[in-house]
């Protein structure tokens, strides 16, 4: 996974944007964001269309790059674990713990 710096003011965003918020500058440059810590957890215990399915686990997760991102983990986790991330086929960011 990765993270976009703006190349006239450094500010790390996720996903990429049109323009830098910060400085409205429109190059960026790919940084690593592939691990990260997780700041907050919550369980679904009712997804839509998954009855009867386990509780899932989604995470604001603090990059090191800078940006925070949502991410379902495989499973649950404390708040301060590291965690690697990774983007699935459909879109979806993924935590594990190491």
């Amino acid at each position: 996974m990765n993270g976009f710096a703006c190349v006239a003011c450094a500010q790390v965003d996720f996903p990429r944007r049109l323009l830098c918020p910060s400085c409205g500058c429109d190059e960026f440059i790919e940084v690593e964001a592939c691990k990260g810590r997780v700041e907050d957890v919550t369980a679904l215990h009712h997804r839509a269309g998954k009855a009867g399915e386990d509780i899932a686990y989604i995470a604001t997760v603090l990059t090191q790059a800078g940006p925070r991102v949502i991410a379902r983990l495989e499973r649950l986790l404390a708040p301060g674990t590291v965690v690697s991330l990774r983007v699935e086929s459909d879109g979806a960011i993924v935590g594990s713990s190491d």
